[in-house]
């Protein structure tokens, strides 16, 4: 897996509020992967850890609880990721929203 793949899977996650997808949306500031040596499994495909820093797209913190889950469960249905670490950046102008 790469990080052009890991962002690609990433189309199928929604904004809650404006039903756009985070990637179009420019939500996504960054996205990669890093090896998860901690992984189960000897001679078998390696895992990654999901990294994740996007945006807030809301003040709604439901909103944005149910953004970050939708986000952690499409990656967990991805054989080569483990985990996934969403960190979450302020909304730099959250009345604008």
């Amino acid at each position: 897996m790469t990080d052009a793949e890991l962002l690609q899977s990433l189309r199928d996650c929604y904004d809650p509020i404006l039903k756009r997808n985070i990637v179009d949306l420019g939500l996504i500031r960054s996205a990669t992967l890093t090896r998860d040596d901690e992984a189960p499994g000897v001679g078998v495909p390696a895992r990654y850890i999901a990294h994740i820093t996007l945006t807030a797209p809301a003040a709604d913190e439901a909103a944005v609880a149910q953004l970050q889950a939708q986000i952690e469960n499409r990656l967990a249905g991805l054989p080569a990721i483990s985990r996934t670490v969403v960190t979450l950046l302020p909304t730099p102008f959250p009345i604008l929203r």
